[in-house]
């Protein structure tokens, strides 16, 4: 099942995709996120009590849900893509012998075609990186990994957007990760079952359509249910956590000079069987931060 947040600019509704149309599932104002955490939880029952949307024709898909804790993140999860970032961070050791894990502020996520709005003091070495969401369905602590994917609700599109140069300045990468309304997610959270096999699936972005990054969602170092287990042995996950698993080699970062971001830049993320992401890159003085929320 296909599940997204549709919105017309005043008023939204979470659907459900189903024989070729959308159907909205009854949400109260406010409450997008209980809905579409309990329809991923009975993806049956929600079908049962789903109703043909009124906004579809003149809406948008949205980002699913806010969160209500911030984003876990991996890093260094692809091999060319780590030796990429140990170059440009001066690292010693290449593969991570663990799960790289640090968070995101919730408060950073927006939606699939969002512009992404970036005032200039932070916006000199922006950078895309496109990742597979985990969507957390059921709580748990001390997950073992050959348990961790029946703790999976669902999968998504997320573009972990990155300030290089906080991120080399902070070192710790939590400033650098969490630029407002920056990082865009969706357009869509699938279920596990149709997605079969999503090891197999492409992960790709462009960059004004040219090819940046192409690869297989198999050649994560360490694949979800790794990373689960590790992050729920020291904190418990609970429904509606979202992971943001890594990204593969072709950051701007990782060319000789790096080719970062610029104002007008359109970025597409993709993951085969899920959906892209296409946001443009707004550099001005942001006089409200937090407007969409």
């Amino acid at each position: 099942m296909k599940i997204a947040t549709l919105s017309d600019g005043s008023a939204s509704e979470v659907c459900v995709w189903d024989d070729g149309a959308w159907h909205a599932l009854s949400t109260a104002p406010g409450q997008e996120r209980a809905t579409l955490l309990t329809a991923l939880a009975d993806p049956v029952g929600a079908l049962a009590t789903a109703r043909p949307s009124a906004l579809a024709e003149r809406s948008r898909p949205v980002m699913p849900y806010l969160p209500a804790r911030d984003v876990f993140c991996l890093g260094k999860n692809y091999f060319a893509h780590a030796e990429e970032f140990s170059r440009f961070n001066g690292d010693d050791q290449v593969a991570p012998p663990a799960p790289v894990v640090f968070t995101k502020s919730r408060w950073a996520l927006c939606g699939p075609t969002d512009d992404v709005v970036v005032a200039p003091p932070v916006a000199e070495a922006l950078d895309y990186e496109a990742e597979l969401a985990v969507i957390i369905g059921t709580a748990g602590a001390a997950i073992p990994a050959a348990a961790a994917l029946r703790h999976v609700a669902g999968y998504s599109v997320i573009n972990d957007t990155t300030a290089r140069d906080l991120q080399r300045l902070h070192t710790q990468w939590f400033l650098g990760k969490s630029l407002p309304q920056a990082t865009p997610w969706g357009p869509v959270v699938v279920t596990p079952d149709e997605l079969g096999r999503f090891e197999d699936r492409e992960i790709s972005a462009t960059v004004n359509g040219e090819p940046r990054q192409r690869a297989r969602l198999s050649e994560m170092i360490f694949p979800v249910q790794e990373a689960i287990a590790a992050i729920s042995r020291v904190l418990p996950l609970e429904v509606g956590d979202v992971i943001a698993m890594g990204t593969p080699s072709g950051v701007g970062v990782g060319f000789d000079p790096p080719r970062f971001l610029g104002d007008g830049d359109t970025v597409v993320c993709r993951i085969e069987g899920i959906g892209e992401l296409k946001n443009v890159v707004r550099v001005r003085e942001m006089s409200v931060v937090g407007d969409r929320w």
